[in-house]
């Protein structure tokens, strides 16, 4: 989230910048002057934020030469675009407003999801234990994904059919034998690239046994054809996990902030969006209720 936000921010405000939004900046805030037209160091500095920290001297240089020299080009493209009338626009007005509300909503969450405390080191020890698929006994798999298309009303069945056989050429001719189409690809996951709702499920399988999921349209079936171990040990993983744990809090947050935002709303949908807007916010609903 904070990668993006820094980008949507730094996009927006060198955007407004460029288009005149403000340029009352005192002389010493001053980085360059373009034509008379003035770049802040805020500006700068903002964009130099969102670069890798902690450079070396000439690394920290050659970054600070660059981004002076993007924003001087951005900003003789912006005063061009403005002699040739492009700031009038209703496409660029619009896509300013657009870009505008976009920085808002993510700046709001930035600030909701900064509350998250960080997990105490019993919170991470306990998350450790709890989940040993992915630290103690994790492992590096070998997969075989088969996409199956199949109507929902027959996942159910085809899911006891598959999930019984015990290797890839039983797979397929199980598949063949219900006439449904389907395409395989090999994959190299590991444990962590896994939803953890699938996760203790593979690790159950012994070699060419498989698990079949649902997915819109069908099915997805995930075969094992090996794996090897690939252990963390606590202190490797506590950082990892205390990462994950606060950017789940963050999630929590921003969720319950915005279906309390949602619930104080009056939204109305018009017109060719009525029906589209009803739809999705029953899907909303659903989610929230998960």
């Amino acid at each position: 989230m904070r990668l993006s936000l820094s980008s949507a921010i730094g996009g927006l405000v060198f955007a407004l910048a460029a288009c005149g939004v403000d340029r009352s900046n005192a002389p010493s805030q001053v980085a360059v002057r373009v034509n008379g037209d003035e770049v802040s160091v805020h500006q700068v500095d903002l964009l130099l934020n969102s670069r890798p920290p902690a450079l070396p001297t000439a690394a920290a240089s050659a970054v600070t030469r660059s981004v002076l020299g993007s924003l001087v080009d951005q900003e003789l493209a912006a005063q061009a675009a403005r002699k040739a009338g492009l700031d009038r626009d209703p496409r660029v007005i619009q896509m300013m407003e657009a870009a505008k509300r976009q920085v808002l909503a993510d700046y709001f969450r930035e600030r909701i999801g900064a509350r998250a405390v960080d997990p105490s080191s019993d919170e991470i020890d306990r998350y450790y234990d709890e989940h040993p698929e992915l630290f103690a006994r994790r492992r590096l798999f070998q997969l075989q994904e088969t996409i199956v298309d199949v109507r929902s009303d027959r996942f159910d069945a085809l899911k006891r059919t598959l999930d019984a056989t015990d290797s890839t050429a039983k797979l397929q001719e199980s598949i063949g034998r219900e006439r449904l189409r389907s395409s395989v690809r090999h994959l190299s996951m590991s444990a962590e690239d896994l939803p953890l709702s699938v996760l203790p499920q593979l690790a159950q399988l012994k070699d060419g046994e498989s698990v079949t999921l649902p997915r819109e349209g069908g099915a997805r079936v995930l075969t094992l054809l090996g794996s090897q171990a690939a252990p963390l040990n606590r202190d490797v993983a506590r950082r990892l996990i205390a990462q994950y744990l606060v950017n789940e809090r963050k999630r929590k947050l921003i969720g319950e902030s915005m279906s309390a935002l949602r619930n104080d709303a009056k939204v109305e949908y018009v017109g060719r969006y009525a029906a589209a807007g009803s739809a999705n916010d029953v899907s909303h609903d659903l989610e929230t209720k998960r």
